[in-house]
């Protein structure tokens, strides 16, 4: 059973949709992450989409590459698009498929900055369609499900550390330049430590102050790639592919056409 859009025909996708299968769409980018390929963050959902599907007898997309990565352009080979244009593009896409047949879309959506308009696309299309989509977000079920494999050392993980550095170990073996990799920590903005291009600390709490990542890491990434384990790496991918396949089956059990409830004054 083909399981990846491209590569079906138009009587395969008609049947396919018929049967509920769920059309599940990466979400990405192509930026700088240290020592880890500029393409981590569509690599990942990309390969969650392909098994969750060949799993379960559902429909995967070709990821959308590019993302809202404009605190990263210093950096070589990033490739930046608007908020406006992902959500653009996620709303022409959902509506494509429901047109097609589809009532249960999924997106799989890695990098926070592309969540915002990923959401607002979400509404969109139900508001326009009366379908309601789902969203996975990689990088909380892998902070979720990585428990033993992985030291209980929170200064190797982040933006080019672990745990992605195993993931790629794992899925595109050679692909890390651990030559390159160095333990690194975030910088500071006028004393305030920073969380990442948009946060830092204050006192007991966070506030919003939107740098650019060269301020965050001269390398783009921070945490520890040094010692990527494709054995580690491929554990924790399989956990991460059991959740978002059992995800799915479920969630092609729910009805996405339910009506919001009715507000009340």
């Amino acid at each position: 059973m083909k399981t990846y859009l491209p590569l079906m025909s138009t009587r395969e996708v008609r049947e396919a949709a018929g049967r509920g299968a769920v059309a599940l769409l990466p979400i990405g980018t192509v930026e700088g992450n240290g020592p880890l390929p500029l393409g981590y963050d569509y690599l990942v959902p990309e390969a969650l989409a392909r098994t969750a599907a060949e799993a379960n007898g559902d429909v995967w997309l070709p990821p959308l590459t590019y993302g809202v990565s404009d605190s990263i352009l210093a950096f070589p080979g990033t490739i930046a698009v608007s908020p406006d244009l992902v959500e653009q593009y996620v709303e022409t896409i959902a509506t494509g498929l429901i047109d097609s047949g589809f009532s249960h879309i999924c997106l799989l959506t890695y990098h926070i900055p592309n969540h915002y308009p990923a959401a607002a696309a979400m509404r969109n299309v139900r508001r326009k369609t009366g379908v309601i989509m789902a969203s996975l977000n990689p990088g909380s079920i892998q902070a979720d499900l990585r428990g033993d494999l992985f030291p209980d050392d929170a200064s190797i993980f982040g933006h080019g550390g672990e745990p992605g550095a195993s993931l790629l170990e794992y899925l595109h073996p050679g692909s890390v330049r651990v030559d390159l990799a160095r333990p690194s920590g975030k910088g500071d903005y006028q004393g305030l430590p920073l969380l990442s291009p948009m946060e830092a600390r204050f006192g007991d709490s966070r506030v919003g102050l939107p740098v650019e990542m060269e301020g965050v890491s001269p390398s783009s990434g921070w945490g520890d790639a040094s010692q990527p384990c494709a054995e580690r790496g491929g554990a924790l991918f399989r956990r991460m592919s059991d959740y978002v396949a059992e995800f799915t089956r479920h969630f092609r059990s729910m009805d996405t056409r339910i009506a919001p409830p009715a507000i009340a004054f």
